[in-house]
């Protein structure tokens, strides 16, 4: 299966192309990244590759596990795009990822880019290829990169 979109955790980017829509976005993931509200951000959990695992506490979560993961519309909130993990992939206990814009509450594990019009923007690519009959859009979660010790050599 082809992969649309990737996540990459440590480097905190939302990259691909979903038919004809290119994304390039800075987006956070876990650790209540993308939160409005101040000082409320876990700069541990906050796209720390090793606290995929992490949910204790009310805001207590890292970013959502590595795997592939099917994108649809969210059920109940139309601005949002539901992430369904794909067979094979380990949730480490987890659930209820999707791709949205920033709020009060931030990330609980699910990605959060910067601007809000860039969910919008997935969301259409989303729905064109639904009305032209193709497979739902796939997105890959890694942990690569040269920012990937930034959270051993400095927690």
């Amino acid at each position: 299966m082809p992969v649309d979109l990737t996540y990459n955790i440590p480097e905190e980017q939302l990259s691909g192309t979903i038919d004809a829509t290119v994304i390039d976005v800075h987006a956070g993931s876990g650790g209540r990244a993308g939160s409005t509200t101040k000082g409320v951000v876990n700069w541990y959990l906050q796209n720390n590759p090793f606290a995929t695992g992490v949910h204790r506490g009310p805001h207590g979560f890292g970013p959502l596990p590595l795997g592939r993961y099917t994108m649809l519309q969210h059920e109940v909130h139309p601005h949002w795009v539901r992430l369904v993990p794909l067979a094979g992939s380990d949730m480490l206990g987890r659930s209820g990822f999707a791709i949205h814009p920033r709020g009060p509450i931030g990330s609980h594990g699910c990605i959060v880019p910067d601007n809000a019009q860039d969910v919008i923007r997935i969301l259409h690519a989303i729905a064109h290829r639904k009305a032209d009959g193709g497979p739902d859009p796939i997105l890959e979660v890694i942990a690569v990169g040269s920012d990937l010790d930034r959270k051993l050599t400095t927690a």
